[in-house]
């Protein structure tokens, strides 16, 4: 191949990694810290990271030594170790949970471990691998970039207490993602958790990973979820970003990478908040996602550039089907940008066709098997409609709704240019042979196209359509940055700095500028949106302008660099803006009452803890609340209360019932399935009237349901005693636990 897979350079001297890795461990101490001052005990925290490093990151780096190329980085195999022991975990926990046992989730991850040591040919590839020291500011750098994440972590560690004297109201997603670990925890991926009898056709593997790390060291689901994985992600997507851009072009091409990744935005002039992060607390799925997209890619890249040991074909299946399950758009956009290197492979470098077509081939065969064994068939109600995807945008929000053909294509356009400006310098990659002819180019810019225009085309009921944008963060900003690095070389520094200059004037201007001249958008003021998109458009065409003007003979490159760079540097000052303003202004999360909506107690939590304590795995329980607000469940109930499924980590006959693919199915439009009526009335009346007022009938009826367990929260009518139907386990202010009596 005419591109190579960056090597490391041999330098003498250890201390600049020295203090690399002494950055490291300081960040790492400040965010163990950081959770540990937010109620998170410190034997949890020592727990949960002595089984990560031991059953998790140990034998993936084993895994992963024995397939990159022999010199690599001790950040590398920290990085990917994770990514590759995230993919033992997940089938240790999978079998660990359907045999009702944790002790696999502790023995397969030590089998790997004995076989990559134990086996002659793989333990000689493990020790020949090597390590090469990184640059002394790789490591401050990566920290400073992980406190981008502290805004977003503070509010979340702020929301979701681990306990408290008051009621607090958690983020309403926040106990679903506990009650999926829950399930697959104890029982394995059998069913939907908080509703029996419904398929569990949903991205579990993040799930998995968090019940393995509770399986093997003891901590509580609640822990891992709300404060170690929040505490250890900021890191640990950073560094992932750094290794994928190490290994693609080198120790400036990473820190663009890993820059872009965390600073960067979408340029627009609409004044829409710019400072979504490609990690964030509220979807373990998507941080949890960004280890094994990055190996999946460097497995790719280091096979075509013929750097990759023997074997590391076979993990492209199985990072596909891992990197799928976990976050189900990290494959599509991976696999687009397969489609459009196998064109350009057909136009300049057709040795590597059959390559591309066979990796892509294995790939699509992965990824139906998961979307198949996984999801079961669902896209969870992911539709192509230009029109509904308009309409669900932010800006079609601003504009109060879209009255027009040409606005919803006009929104749809805008919101998919944004979308690109991270990766605008990547589109420079085709204009240089040696990058022309490499299909890792055309994979990053295919990626970058496709995370684009999903959140342009593409229509969800919960908006789940810009986590394809968000995936694609890491190989847009990678792609601008090895874009940014061949431009560079081209115009040298004089020329190149001139046009980085006129660009961050025109960005600013773009982002800011445009506003304080037209003022902010209004509802249904179209007229603004299109003289705000004419201004936007002089600004760029200015841009090119005096982009050509410093370009001298190269002014037709220049001129088109300086107007990329202008969208790039817009989004990163959108995310600049954003940050400062969410600094200085933390959300506020006020203490409440049990009856507000969507609140939890102390004293709640103890009564499903006790069910948890005192009941068999496949026990089912009941419960009398199914809402976000204590009101009747129909009619306008918003379905997404999942506390006891969660914290009793058994299976509900029926609590909450939004997001369970057939709540989906009934209401795949906008937000329907949060308010859609339980399908199952029947089962709904008896379960709550046997908590209102018992019968001897409707207990033998629940019993030959399986229910074993009645939780009973106060809020919601309740009969003062079951006896003789149920005996009362533990009673606390809030709510009540019982065991219910076999029928006579």
């Amino acid at each position: 191949m005419t591109v190579q897979t960056h090597a490391p350079s041999r330098v003498s001297s250890r201390v600049p990694s020295l203090v690399t890795y002494a950055a490291l461990v300081v960040a790492l101490l400040f965010w163990c810290t950081y959770a540990l001052i937010n109620q998170l005990p410190i034997g949890s925290l020592v727990k949960a990271g002595a089984a990560i490093a031991v059953l998790q990151v140990l034998p993936g780096a084993l895994i992963w030594r024995t397939v990159r190329p022999r010199d690599g980085w001790l950040l590398e195999d920290l990085m990917m170790g994770f990514a590759m022991g995230f993919t033992v975990a997940v089938p240790a926990q999978t079998i660990a949970g359907l045999m009702h046992s944790r002790i696999p989730a502790i023995v397969v991850p030590l089998l790997v471990i004995a076989v990559f040591l134990g086996v002659p040919v793989l333990r000689r590839r493990v020790l020949e691998a090597r390590w090469t020291p990184l640059s002394w500011w790789m490591g401050p750098l990566i920290a400073l970039l992980s406190l981008v994440a502290y805004p977003q972590t503070r509010d979340y560690f702020n929301q979701n207490l681990l306990w408290s004297d008051q009621a607090w109201r958690p983020h309403v997603d926040a106990y679903l993602h506990q009650a999926l670990a829950s399930e697959i925890l104890t029982r394995g991926p059998v069913g939907w958790p908080t509703v029996d009898g419904e398929d569990l056709g949903y991205q579990w593997f993040a799930h998995a990973w968090i019940a393995h790390v509770t399986a093997t060291s003891g901590v509580g689901l609640d822990h891992v979820l709300t404060r170690v994985l929040p505490a250890i992600m900021p890191l640990l997507a950073v560094g992932c970003f750094v290794v994928l851009g190490l290994r693609l072009g080198g120790p400036k091409v990473a820190a663009i990478t890993a820059v872009l990744s965390m600073a960067g935005g979408q340029g627009q002039p609409w004044g829409l908040v710019g400072g979504a992060l490609p990690i964030t607390p509220l979807s373990p799925t998507l941080g949890l996602g960004i280890p094994t997209l990055v190996a999946l890619v460097l497995v790719l890249a280091t096979r075509w550039r013929g750097t990759a040991q023997r074997g590391a074909f076979w993990l492209i299946p199985v990072l596909t089907i891992i990197a799928t399950g976990t976050k189900g758009s990290t494959s599509p956009i991976v696999i687009a940008g397969l489609g459009l290197a196998v064109l350009a492979m057909l136009l300049w470098n057709r040795k590597m066709v059959l390559p591309i077509v066979i990796d892509a081939a294995v790939m699509g065969v992965a990824l139906v098997a998961t979307m198949a064994i996984v999801f079961h068939g669902s896209v969870a109600g992911l539709k192509l409609d230009i029109h509904a995807s308009a309409d669900q945008t932010g800006l079609a929000a601003l504009l109060g709704g879209l009255t027009s053909d040409t606005m919803v294509y006009s929104v749809s356009a805008a919101v998919i240019l944004a979308a690109l400006t991270r990766g605008a310098l990547a589109f420079a990659l085709p204009f240089s042979r040696a990058t022309r002819v490499d299909p890792v180019s055309w994979l990053l810019i295919g990626a970058t196209i496709a995370g684009a225009f999903a959140v342009g085309i593409f229509a969800h009921p919960g908006k789940s359509q810009g986590y394809f944008t968000a995936t694609a963060i890491p190989l847009a900003a990678v792609g601008s940055a090895l874009g940014a690095q061949q431009l560079w070389r081209a115009f040298g520094a004089r020329r190149s700095l001139l046009v980085a200059a006129v660009g961050a004037v025109a960005g600013l201007v773009f982002v800011k500028g445009v506003l304080v001249f037209t003022g902010r958008l209004s509802s249904r003021d179209y007229d603004h949106f299109w003289k705000l998109a004419v201004i936007a458009a002089v600004v760029l065409v200015v841009a090119g302008v005096v982009g050509a003007f410093v370009g001298g003979h190269k002014w037709a490159q220049t001129a088109l660099t300086a107007v990329a760079l202008t969208g790039l540097l817009a989004g990163v000052f959108n995310v600049a803006d954003a940050l400062r303003k969410t600094i200085e202004h933390p959300t506020e999360y006020a203490l409440t009452n049990v009856r507000t909506l969507g609140a939890v107690t102390s004293a709640e939590l103890r009564a499903a803890r006790y069910i948890r304590d005192h009941s068999n795995v496949e026990d089912l329980v009941m419960t009398n609340r199914h809402c976000t607000a204590p009101r009747e469940p129909r009619n306008g109930c918003d379905s997404r209360r999942w506390l006891v499924t969660a914290f009793t980590e058994r299976q509900s006959l029926v609590e909450g019932w939004t997001a369970t693919p057939k709540a989906t199915e009934i209401a795949p439009n906008g937000r329907d399935s949060v308010f859609v009526n339980y399908w199952k009335p029947q089962i709904l009346e008896l379960n709550d009237n046997f908590i209102a007022a018992p019968t001897a009938d409707a207990q033998k009826k629940l019993w030959d349901l399986g229910v074993r367990w009645v939780y009973v929260e106060n809020t919601r009518p309740h009969a003062k005693d079951l006896a003789p139907y149920a005996t009362l386990g533990l009673r606390t202010k809030d709510a009540s636990a019982w065991k219910l009596n076999p029928p006579k």
